[in-house]
């Protein structure tokens, strides 16, 4: 889920989030590839021939609609799942500072405690 930037200098390299990196983004990303590509390719060859235009020609615009909405859908996907990929890391360091602010409220409750024990026993 992240790659390791090696533009810092230091000896600890830091990671930044990465969408290929991501299993399920690059799952997906690849599936919307496809049928977009499948569905610009028959949408565009479908209405061509129903325009009239020649069936050689109906099916280049057909390829050339294919590839576009192959492209565009790798776009939005990649566009998308940087969104995805950001609000899933937030969630987590935010679960994970609600986590640290319960262990430190525990902590000091039985510090608290224990001061009072130890008060109470002298």
């Amino acid at each position: 889920m992240a790659k390791k930037d090696k533009t810092t200098g230091g000896d600890e390299p830091t990671e930044t989030p990465s969408v290929i990196a991501h299993p399920r983004a690059r799952i997906s990303i690849r599936r919307w590839r496809g049928r977009a590509g499948l569905l610009g390719l028959i949408l565009v060859t479908v209405l061509s021939m129903r325009a009239g235009v020649p069936e050689f020609d109906s099916v280049l615009r057909g390829l050339a609609g294919g590839i576009v909405s192959y492209f565009l859908a790798w776009i939005f996907g990649i566009v998308a799942w940087r969104h995805f990929v950001l609000a899933e890391l937030i969630a987590h360091r935010e679960a994970q500072e609600q986590r640290l602010r319960e262990f430190h409220e525990e902590a000091e409750r039985r510090a608290a405690e224990a001061l009072a024990a130890h008060a109470a026993n002298a």
